[in-house]
């Protein structure tokens, strides 16, 4: 019944995908830490990463349902091949704001004797986070609606 569901509304797919990819996340967090996460439920960076997950679920379904020489799919390839580029180029201009602020902070710390603030984390997206959702994606999407 449930694959007859997201075979019939595909749009249910990307996010049956995405929601199985957080509590994953929040899972394997969970078990890294030794501690319940649920914040990471509700994180979209790390491990695997929640865009590359729904679009490449997408892409997958979209391509046993409507087939994979359709206009659609190669629309819907498009469409997420650029996604997940964007994701990738977003991890690396955060990387160089995080350094330029770095920078200006630690030259605020001279003048200030109170110090400043150093930003240590923002988002970590790596290429493995967003290889391992894409591939989740995928895997999910042939058993969802199999």
């Amino acid at each position: 019944m449930t694959n007859h569901m997201l075979y019939k509304y595909i749009f249910l797919l990307p996010i049956t995908a995405g929601a199985i990819a957080q509590f994953l996340k929040m899972i394997v967090y969970s078990v890294v830490r030794k501690r319940f996460d649920f914040a990471s439920l509700f994180r979209v960076d790390g491990m695997p990463n929640l865009h590359s997950t729904v679009f490449s679920s997408l892409l997958a379904g979209v391509g046993i349902k409507s087939g994979y020489s359709t206009l659609v799919f190669s629309v819907v390839t498009v469409y997420g091949i650029t996604i997940i580029h964007d994701n990738i180029r977003l991890n690396k201009e955060k990387e160089k704001q995080v350094r330029t602020i770095n920078i200006f902070t630690a030259l605020g710390e001279e003048f200030s004797p109170e110090g400043g603030i150093r930003i240590e984390r923002v988002l970590q997206i790596r290429i493995l986070d967003i290889f391992a959702g894409a591939v989740l994606g995928g895997i999910l999407a042939y058993t969802l609606i199999y």
